[in-house]
């Protein structure tokens, strides 16, 4: 397989986690975000042992990902993993009181924005006959439902069965696909989540992240390195038999 790779929403958090660590691995590594600083990060990524570039791009966007897919290639070589990590959380309310445009906008991100890369990317795959991996990452609320978290568990639910259909259509051809379904990680998307557990309890956001750091038998929040060192390893020959699984990152929230 070919160790150049590609991770979307990689500007911070576990993205970035996943790219640092692939760099660190040797991988040479296309960092893509809509934010303009991946370029930045990605230069100070690039070097420390393997090669790293930053595109800004947005996942909703076929052309945008067709563009990312032949940049990549062009400045790097044949792409041989895609991390599809962009993802957002959207609002915390009810189903039936959300606001319909932003539940669309929560699954053309967190759903819709994995299919248009792999589009761009799979054919690209297949025709080096070199093989490949795609690691999608879920969440522990693709497995678990949570009261304000419907437009999110749909994306990430949605993601996880994609997961698995693309694992079957690819195995002919060496391409492995597999999810990682972090738990409850210390990131702003995070942050933004348990803001809004503390404003439907009526807490301080403190004690709401108290709260649910209390419920992980593993006594801590995840870090991006939780997940980059789980990806780097479905990426790796190490995993050569492994398709078609979520691979829970959680704490022991849930167990599989």
């Amino acid at each position: 397989m070919n160790r150049i790779a590609v991770v979307t929403g990689a500007n911070r958090g576990l993205g970035y986690g996943i790219a640092s660590r692939l760099v660190a691995d040797g991988w040479s590594v296309a960092l893509i975000d809509t934010d303009s600083e991946v370029v930045e990060t990605a230069s100070r990524l690039s070097g420390t042992t393997g090669e790293a570039i930053g595109l800004v791009a947005d996942v909703t966007d076929p052309q945008a990902c067709a563009a990312v897919a032949h940049h990549v290639e062009s400045a790097l070589g044949p792409i041989g993993a895609l991390v599809n990590n962009a993802g957002i959380g959207g609002s915390s309310d009810l189903v039936h009181e959300s606001d319909p445009a932003e539940f669309r906008r929560v699954i053309d991100i967190n759903l819709l924005g994995p299919f248009n890369m792999a589009q761009a990317v799979v054919p690209r795959m297949i025709a080096s006959k070199a093989g490949g991996a795609l690691v999608n990452i879920t969440s522990i609320l693709a497995q678990q439902a949570e009261v304000g978290s419907g437009a999110y568990s749909a994306s990430k639910g949605g993601l996880a069965l994609l997961s698995q259909t693309m694992a079957v259509e690819l195995a002919p051809h060496g391409i492995r696909v597999n999810s990682v379904a972090p738990g409850n990680m210390l990131t702003a998307m995070h942050v933004d989540h348990v803001q809004g557990l503390a404003d439907r309890a009526n807490i301080t956001y403190d004690d709401a992240l108290t709260q649910v750091r209390d419920t992980v038998p593993l006594g801590r929040h995840g870090l991006p390195d939780d997940i980059g060192n789980v990806v780097a390893w479905l990426l790796s020959p190490d995993a050569s038999y492994v398709t078609g699984q979520t691979i829970s990152v959680n704490g022991g929230v849930y167990l599989t």
